[in-house]
């Protein structure tokens, strides 16, 4: 049986016309491309933490090595099923992975390896996958989370001998099969996994091949982790031109500062981060600093005006727009600087509406929820018709939508001007949280009466913060307590980064939350083991006088305060850090992999003294 939602029909790609036959699926792509540029290099690792060699193959190789793997995962794969792929991203094993899937005839679940054992065991329950790929690592996790789940290790099928069989096309494919499946929060604690149809995604490969087309020489950075839709984007727009994929792996793109000279070695054409990771790099002038770099698509948050200012002199600079149940991308817009910034319109397939509460369209200039529709939109959540039929509704005139929950107005020029989220999702950095999904593991937790949180901080200083109601107000939780138990369920970027009492959770008149009257949370440094260890020496000091004014605080900072778990640092605080540690040529020598590997200011301040006595 196809995996769909029970109450509704797949949403078909609308018909092909004219004499070119464009691909229907989304790894035929792929497939055209390689017999078109079968030299050329497909994807380029190159050296990072884990591989010290520069790791390249061109799409013929690509080609026969995921016909290879396809051959053996046919025997699993008889109809539409789904196989999960948890393999980190410093090689190309994870798109072999992903490509071999497909042409098998199912469709894949990417599983980043960072995510808490907790997420790991409630994806693989949900989708319930036939097998696993994964490396040796992996295999081991696997049998540990979920003994009864079959794991292949693929990190070397590659180094193996492959008899190279062309697969004969799955009989059962069409563009309403399953491609793939991508989980994003969900409001009870629990992920939802979001149904792709093939011919929903090819939808945007098509669109993107005739409005904003990579060229074969074109180097593509693919900077998303594979468990997310963005990174879907970043690997189509080169394997379905002949262009070369250039792998960030973790490290890179925690680079900061020293992202750009990255970008500059690798010859990076194509880009395509969230604004945030543009403003961690602090690059003053990114037309004369990256001259080859011709084009760049922001997305997965609110493109402020400063980053757009900056980012789009001597180059294109495209604004995308789209939720995950909406295959990646629905609407763009070319910002130029200077003037305001839009979401745009609908690509190739889609069609945009701005509705009231009663579904009906309002007037250019009033806001709305927007409405999104076309061989693009999803098929609905898996094993959720509930709220499949929720956020999907068949509108009597419009067709099948999905609901974005985002407030819009268009604009005199047919633009779509973005307001943010009517409920209570929140974008942190280019994730996208469901806040009800963090309140509920909180609320779940021993000596919490209940939790609400909020995002504080305005633009790169934005944050979640958690209030509580303590069960027994004399004896609150440990809030590093709190940290852990989140930690061990939860993605790091959905754990908030401070916590703050409160006697009672604030209420409207319908008696529900109301989040707008949550206090502003005074943020405080911790005080880990009960006492504070001051700077000894005077790189101590000055790292730590950067920690104060980075964070706002104004009381002490311990030297052993862990930059991330106590101080709620994240990946752009830590390139804020660095690049103001760049300016005094005691601390010059830091990179933003220190913080990471670091984490205090005494780790950072023993790797500065080491520098300077290396001279």
């Amino acid at each position: 049986m196809p995996l769909t939602a029970p109450t509704l029909k797949p949403f078909a790609a609308a018909p092909q016309h004219g004499p070119a036959v464009e691909p229907a699926l989304l790894h035929e792509f792929f497939t055209r491309a390689a017999r078109k540029w079968p030299e050329h290099v497909a994807i380029d690792a190159p050296p990072c933490a884990a591989s010290e060699h520069r790791r390249t193959i061109t799409y013929a190789e690509l080609d026969r090595l995921t016909d290879a793997l396809a051959g053996h995962l046919r025997a699993l794969v008889t109809r539409e099923c789904i196989i999960a792929i948890m393999l980190p991203r410093n090689a190309e094993h994870v798109y072999v992975a992903q490509l071999a899937v497909l042409k098998a005839g199912a469709s894949y679940v990417c599983i980043d390896p960072t995510f808490p054992d907790a997420q790991v065991g409630m994806i693989l329950g949900d989708a319930k996958p036939v097998a696993v790929l994964t490396d040796a690592a992996g295999v081991d996790r696997t049998r540990r989370i979920d003994p009864a789940r079959g794991a292949l290790d693929v990190a070397t099928w590659d180094d193996q001998p492959h008899r190279h069989v062309p697969l004969a096309p799955a009989p059962w494919l069409t563009p309403s099969s399953l491609a793939y499946l991508i989980y994003t929060s969900g409001t009870t604690g629990k992920p939802k996994g979001v149904m792709i149809e093939h011919g929903a995604i090819a939808n945007m490969v098509r669109g993107d091949l005739v409005t904003f087309p990579a060229k074969p020489d074109d180097r593509v950075a693919q900077n998303s982790s594979v468990a997310y839709d963005s990174s879907v984007a970043e690997i189509w727009m080169a394997l379905a031109a002949g262009a070369t994929l250039v792998v960030m792996d973790d490290d890179a793109t925690h680079l900061g500062p020293d992202l750009v000279p990255w970008l500059q070695t690798e010859g990076v054409t194509v880009f395509c981060p969230p604004p945030t990771l543009l403003r961690a790099t602090g690059c003053a002038n990114p037309a004369r600093e990256l001259p080859d770099l011709k084009r760049i698509h922001v997305g997965g948050e609110p493109l402020p005006q400063d980053v757009a200012d900056r980012w789009a002199p001597g180059r294109c600079l495209v604004n995308d727009y789209g939720p995950t149940e909406c295959s990646v991308v629905a609407t763009r817009a070319v910002v130029r600087a200077g003037e305001p910034v839009t979401i745009g319109t609908p690509i190739p397939g889609f069609r945009a509406f701005v509705l009231n509460e009663h579904l009906e369209e309002v007037a250019d200039g009033v806001s709305g929820e927007l409405c999104l529709g076309g061989p693009g939109v999803a098929r609905g959540y898996l094993n959720d018709a509930d709220m499949t039929a929720r956020k999907f509704p068949v509108h009597p005139r419009l067709g099948r939508l999905y609901r974005t929950g985002d407030l819009v107005h268009r604009d005199p020029h047919g633009n779509l001007v973005c307001h943010g989220r009517i409920d209570a999702q929140v974008k942190v950095r280019g994730y996208r949280i469901e806040l009800e999904a963090v309140e509920s593991r909180l609320a779940a937790c021993p000596g919490v009466r209940a939790a609400a949180c909020r995002v504080q901080g305005e633009g790169p200083q934005q944050q979640i913060v958690a209030f509580l109601v303590p069960t027994d107000p004399a004896a609150p939780p440990h809030f590093d307590a709190l940290k852990g138990a989140l930690r061990d369920q939860l993605p790091e970027y959905m754990v908030p980064a401070h916590f703050g009492l409160i006697d009672a959770l604030p209420v409207a008149v319908s008696g529900k939350l109301d989040r707008r009257k949550l206090p502003a949370l005074e943020v405080h440094a911790p005080e880990p083991h009960g006492r504070i260890i001051d700077p000894r020496d005077e790189i101590e000091e000055r790292i730590t006088a950067a920690v104060r004014a980075l964070f706002g605080l104004k009381e002490r900072v311990s030297v052993d305060h862990d930059f991330f778990h106590d101080l709620g640092g994240d990946s752009l605080r830590a390139a804020m850090l660095i690049s103001k540690l760049r300016d005094d040529p005691t601390t010059s020598s830091l990179a933003v992999r220190d913080v990471y590997q670091a984490r205090t200011v005494e780790g950072l301040a023993r790797r500065a003294r080491a520098a300077q006595a290396r001279g």
